[in-house]
């Protein structure tokens, strides 16, 4: 059995490559499993992690999902795990366990590769003891995400962990010259493979209104049946009354976060393309935003935290595949074949 360990951050576009690789793999004709040593849903209790909830729908795995992704991690981890030996063990039972009977697993990383290492359970050393090849997934933004990349590289390669190489994901399209005449020759020049140069595609990287809502949480005051459109921008809504409607109309399919009690910029972004109004402070808004965002189809999200802690925790979102999402898996897939070579990772594999 062949096992590649996916190794990457969080937005990097893991899942994706593992969606496109496993589809690749069973259409092929080949027994494909995936597993997740480790997930991460946020803290929530009796929640799943939602990639291995899509990947076992995917690959029509029989294994229960708490199988998949036997442990959980939160910034406080610590506190939960006490026994890494008793914790890597069952990892290993539960891996042994999911790819019975397979020629070929996904093992897909969690937020980051070195999450966990108090325990001993970080992707390089999850990657040995599982017998796997990594291959490490990089969301390049600036030259500082190539020097993080390089470094990850040089530290799987240095403490013994197979590399196959990396692929290069959700590259802005101004970037996509640098990438191709700067940082994939760096890369090489260092000793590591690039596999591909995936442009950034917006039905990928822009979360859904469900995606902030899972992280923000609050209430969900009208709206529940648009929660699932896309947010390619978030806009503060902190100007004038007067010059409220021109600054939102420069922005589409955006999220605005006000006051709960700015009426006046709530009405002035519901005469725009907005995705979800975001309130803050936990105060509710007057019945007039209400009865206009209904009207529009609009969600609207309140929320306890000021708006400075909101745009905070903002940052934790991520576009996440769902089952179901016919679309993105098929733009998944279709970005892949076309940008990265996924031929040349399966022979690297030994398939």
């Amino acid at each position: 059995m062949k096992a590649l360990y996916i190794v990457g951050t969080g937005g990097s576009g893991k899942t994706a490559l593992c969606v496109a690789l496993a589809l690749k793999y069973a259409d092929e004709g080949r027994r494909v499993a995936y597993f997740k040593p480790i997930g991460n849903v946020g803290g929530s209790p009796g929640r799943q992690d939602e990639d291995a909830v899509l990947m076992k729908e995917l690959l029509k795995m029989e294994a229960p999902v708490e199988q998949i992704v036997p442990f959980t991690t939160s910034p406080a981890y610590l506190t939960r795990y006490e026994r890494p030996q008793q914790c890597l063990a069952t990892i290993k039972e539960c891996f042994a366990r999911v790819t019975t009977g397979c020629e070929v697993v996904i093992v897909e990383g969690t937020t980051s590769p070195e999450m966990m290492f108090s325990l001993g359970l970080d992707a390089a050393t999850l990657a040995k003891e599982m017998g796997a090849v990594t291959l490490t997934v990089a969301r390049l933004e600036d030259d500082f995400a190539l020097d993080r990349t390089l470094l990850v590289n040089s530290y799987l390669s240095a403490v013994g962990v197979p590399l196959l190489g990396s692929v290069f994901n959700n590259i802005p399209l101004p970037l996509i010259g640098k990438a191709e005449g700067f940082w994939r020759p760096i890369t090489e020049a260092r000793g590591f493979k690039v596999f591909g140069i995936v442009p950034a595609r917006t039905e990928l990287i822009a979360p859904a209104v469900r995606e902030i809502w899972d992280i923000l949480g609050g209430e969900l005051l009208v709206g529940e049946e648009n929660v699932d459109v896309p947010v390619e921008e978030v806009v503060i809504g902190a100007m004038t009354p007067e010059s409220a409607l021109s600054y939102f109309r420069r922005s589409f399919h955006k999220a605005v976060i006000t006051g709960g009690d700015r009426a006046d910029i709530a009405l002035a972004a519901l005469e725009t393309s907005t995705s979800v109004l975001i309130l803050t402070g936990g105060l509710y808004p007057d019945v007039k935003v209400l009865a206009k965002a209904g009207e529009k189809g609009v969600p609207v999200l309140l929320v306890p935290t000021d708006t400075y802690s909101t745009i905070e925790r903002l940052h934790q979102v991520v576009r996440k595949l769902h089952p179901g999402d016919h679309q993105g898996i098929a733009i998944a897939r279709e970005s892949y074949d076309r940008y990265c070579d996924l031929t040349a990772i399966s022979q690297a594999l030994g398939l």
